[in-house]
């Protein structure tokens, strides 16, 4: 087993906004471990699951497709902890998928007062990556249905569905391809926790909603404040999974670490977990002030299918 142990970031947890949050993480895992823990950023999604299902990292965060495809690929690798929602549960530890327009755009989309999803048809379409669960998966699943097409690797062929697709290689990457005009609508996920943006029409994470930037917002979103999107489809994902791999992460580092994240000095680190009205943006949204993680299993994310 490794001296040291690496964690391996997502694109999304890999901007500097997030690297006071990734030190804590970090921290707390050195503490638990007794450990040098080493943490990996990645501009690639491929590229985080490659590391996990490799052994070259130890502990990662990724979505639930993303999960049990690498679990395919390697029984080495284990959901252990998942963030929870508000009842301290598996039963709602949720987010939300988009499929989402420009604004000023959205009525184009609807058909009488509902949007259509038939109206994709022939559009320049912006994906994460075709290995993100809430990316591209989830939502790609949903318009290949709508256009009786059985598999998703389809919707990536030019004029299948789409006149062009681009991967915008993480969510606010996807987001930023919507808001420069470059593609006419993306799939992505934001998270609970967001300050990017601000509710200005509809329901929060349901179809409708319409979300603008707000002024001051980080990094890529500075450059876009003012803009807005609608949600024209929105989609519930279990959340995604903290992962180990057994093969190269010591039984007894584990436990140590799964008691420490499920610690309450790890819930309430607002680092790790920020509620909507903390100034600190952490890696997670604290929908209840005493939930944090809970533990899961691939069982659990077999569900999903």
């Amino acid at each position: 087993k490794n001296d040291t142990i690496k964690i391996v970031f997502l694109p999304n947890e890999a901007n500097e906004s997030l690297k006071k949050s990734r030190d804590e993480f970090a921290n707390i895992i050195q503490k638990a471990t007794g450990k040098k823990v080493e943490i990996i950023t990645t501009t690639d999604y491929n590229i985080t699951v490659e590391n996990i299902v490799s052994g070259q990292a130890q502990i990662t965060y990724i979505g639930a497709e993303a999960y049990l495809k690498a679990r395919e690929r390697s029984k080495d690798i284990e959901a252990v902890l998942t963030n929870a929602g508000e009842s301290g549960t598996l039963k709602d530890s949720l987010y939300y998928s988009f499929i989402a327009v420009r604004s000023e755009d959205a009525a184009k989309y609807k058909t009488g007062n509902n949007f259509d999803l038939k109206k994709l048809k022939g559009k320049t379409i912006g994906f994460v990556t075709n290995s993100s669960t809430s990316g591209f998966k989830i939502p790609g699943k949903i318009i290949a249905d709508e256009f009786g097409i059985k598999n998703t690797d389809e919707l990536i062929e030019p004029n299948k569905v789409f006149s062009k697709v681009v991967f915008g290689a993480s969510h606010p990457g996807t987001q930023a391809l919507l808001f420069k005009g470059d593609v006419d609508v993306a799939t992505f996920a934001i998270p609970k926790s967001f300050t990017i943006y601000e509710l200005t029409a509809g329901k929060d994470f349901n179809s409708g909603a319409t979300y603008r930037v707000r002024k001051g917002a980080v990094a890529p979103f500075g450059d876009y404040a003012g803009k807005s999107f609608t949600v024209i489809k929105s989609i519930p994902v279990y959340n995604g999974a903290i992962v180990f791999n057994i093969r190269t992460l010591a039984k007894e580092d584990q436990e140590k670490i799964k008691k420490a994240l499920m610690s309450k000095s790890t819930t309430d680190n607002p680092h790790i977990f920020s509620d909507k009205n903390s100034k600190v943006r952490g890696l997670f949204l604290k929908e209840n002030p005493n939930v944090g993680f809970v533990e899961t299993n691939t069982a659990w994310y077999e569900g999903m299918k």
